[in-house]
């Protein structure tokens, strides 16, 4: 199984998925893996940029499929649409594709908690600390400009995790998957 965490930057998807994969043995493959090797080595949104992203992903897909198949793989994204790249989108296609190479579900989780909630968590200095972005003007303009979907995923659900903590979020995904797979 696939188990993708979506949702806008701060809302705890690593977080959380670190407590997953503690739950299901799985594996995860944080989002920023992907894009801090790009960020490291080509101006961000150039071409050059994109190109390296795809090509550490297409080594980790690679690998993936390598993989027993009754081994949870973990992701973290923002799958949004109404950027101007696309590349969010492609993304997104690329972990589907990736599901149906492994013969497996694709579970999406999009994490939600309140605008203020949100604003709190982007600004924490943990994520300064792992280079993600830390400002509160790009979840408005986000929220404004790009809409989450989650299309492609054989199961969906959302969860506020406005007063969870990243353990209580991770469990109710943990028991969302194990019922809904049964």
């Amino acid at each position: 199984m696939i188990i993708n965490l979506n949702g806008w930057p701060g809302v705890g998807k690593l977080t959380t998925a670190r407590e997953l994969s503690k739950l299901t043995g799985g594996r995860l493959l944080d989002n920023h893996t992907l894009l801090n090797f790009g960020k490291a080595l080509a101006d961000e949104g150039s071409p050059e940029y994109y190109a390296l992203v795809r090509a550490v992903r297409s080594v980790a897909f690679e690998a993936i499929l390598k993989l027993p198949s009754a081994l949870p793989v973990i992701f973290t994204s923002v799958v949004a649409r109404g950027g101007t790249s696309g590349f969010l989108e492609e993304n997104w296609q690329a972990i589907v594709d990736l599901a149906e190479a492994r013969v497996c579900n694709l579970f999406s989780v999009t994490l939600t908690c309140s605008a203020t909630e949100n604003a709190r968590r982007i600004v924490h200095e943990d994520r300064g600390l792992l280079s993600k972005e830390q400002d509160r003007e790009l979840l408005v303009e986000l929220a404004r400009t790009r809409t989450l979907f989650d299309y492609g995923a054989t199961f969906r659900t959302i969860i506020d995790n406005s007063d969870l903590s990243p353990e209580e979020t991770a469990f109710r995904i943990h028991s969302w998957v194990n019922n809904t797979s049964s």
